[in-house]
């Protein structure tokens, strides 16, 4: 439920201090895209919500060069976007088979200079058909050879093959609604995407990744610098000989740890609850109400096939201000990230002035989270924290095993995981993308 507003904020990505070899640009207060509501429309004040007339972002010039054939072209504006979802989305699809369900619904488009593809989220490429097609196949549960281990309990997020025949068994003005609906929040994301794309983590042992003594930012690495509009001259004034310079970014350096939410961990009361458990806990942190997860389940379209990690992203956008502290929540996909990449983004959101939660999206492995007795299924979680000395990030998990099954482990609760650890669950998990 929203509270007031916390005040305007602005992403930029801050520079990494260095007593773990992770250097990077860490996120800045932003000005909010827009002020939700649950009943109210978004309004069209700033340039990068996705209003009826979104404005180009002014440091972006459109590549003349054709897409490829079948493929649609760049995305320059919310109306073009907003057409090329609409004539791409196929007719019914309820009788198709599988693979051409799944090239269908998983359709990807160019925002601007981003990759977005329905489902999956912004990508670093676009998927090609076997890789779509690899999507689509159950994820590997092996226990490593330990024997005793193999029990796939369903946990709750939505698979790729439900999203799928979800999206495809929708008559076609429906899934129209649903499609521009993801695609505005992409186009709300589209700067934090290409943010995150642009981040650069030096590998271990580089020289860049020593701090400047005076900005805090790594040496050899750019500072960016936000684009602004110049200011407006009186109408008395003198029109300036030099344009003016833009103001300085404000470097955010995170602290060596940093851990959110403290007391507000839950825990799912159904199997195919992890979504309405984990989004409780995001909002009961945010307002101080602590809502029924029935509610969320609602609210989050939640069956018992599980919960699309899209619907978390969009509910934290509506019913949170956590976007007010670090942007549109985007679907991110990390599958061509590596593990010190995932730990730098971790610390940029959750240890900068204004920490927000993670909306973590993992297979709920053995080999990963060893507190568990058993395998289980995809399944969400709450990045809550991190330590760089110790190499971990914490979470909230909202799966307790004892809860459904009695030779289960109790398993709710904090957990402080190895950030490669988490980073390779995600990886496990078929969608492989994570809500930021």
């Amino acid at each position: 439920m929203r509270t007031a507003a916390r005040g305007a904020t602005l992403i930029v990505l801050g520079a990494l201090v260095a007593p773990a070899p992770l250097t990077a640009f860490a996120y800045e207060p932003r000005e909010p895209d827009r002020h939700h509501t649950p009943s109210i429309a978004p309004s069209a004040a700033p340039s990068t919500a996705p209003t009826a007339t979104p404005s180009k972002l002014p440091s972006i010039v459109p590549s003349p060069s054709s897409p490829p054939s079948g493929e649609p072209g760049t995305a320059w504006s919310w109306e073009e976007l907003s057409r090329q979802v609409q004539d791409t989305s196929p007719d019914d699809l309820q009788a198709a088979d599988t693979a051409t369900q799944a090239a269908a619904m998983l359709r990807c488009f160019k925002l601007e200079t981003e990759n977005y593809c329905l489902g999956l989220g912004f990508v670093d490429q676009i998927p090609t058909g076997a890789q779509l097609q690899e999507t689509m196949s159950e994820p590997d549960v092996e226990a490593d050879d330990e024997s005793g281990v193999e029990q796939d309990i369903a946990t709750g997020d939505l698979t790729p093959q439900s999203f799928v025949a979800e999206r495809a068994g929708l008559p076609r003005s429906q899934r129209v609604d649903v499609e521009l609906s993801e695609m505005e929040a992409a186009w709300a994301g589209r700067e934090k995407a290409r943010a995150l794309r642009l981040l650069e983590v030096p590998a271990e042992g580089d020289a860049a990744a020593d701090a400047d003594p005076e900005s805090g930012a790594a040496a050899g690495t750019p500072t960016p610098t936000p684009t602004v509009q110049p200011p407006r001259t009186p109408p008395t004034a003198q029109p300036p000989t030099t344009a003016p310079k833009p103001p300085p970014v404000r470097v955010v350096k995170p602290p060596k740890s940093s851990y959110i939410m403290k007391g507000f961990q839950t825990s799912q009361e159904k199997g195919y609850w992890c979504g309405p458990a984990t989004f409780q806990s995001i909002d009961w942190a945010d307002d101080k109400q602590k809502d029924t997860q029935a509610s969320w389940g609602k609210d989050l379209g939640t069956t018992s096939s599980g919960t699309g990690i899209y619907a978390m992203v969009k509910q934290t956008n509506l019913k949170t201000n956590w976007d007010q502290a670090a942007g549109t929540y985007i679907v991110q996909s990390v599958k061509n990230w590596n593990a010190q990449k995932f730990f730098t983004v971790h610390q940029n959101h959750l240890g900068d002035g204004q920490p927000a939660p993670i909306i973590e999206h993992t297979q709920l492995l053995k080999r990963y989270f060893p507190y568990l007795a058993f395998n289980h299924s995809g399944h969400y979680q709450v990045g809550r924290g991190y330590d760089r000395a110790k190499g971990t990030i914490a979470i909230f998990e909202v799966f307790n095993e004892r809860r459904f099954n009695s030779r289960g482990n109790v398993t709710d609760g904090p957990k402080n995981i190895p950030a490669s650890a988490l980073f390779n669950a995600t990886l496990a998990n078929p969608f492989q993308n994570i809500g930021l």
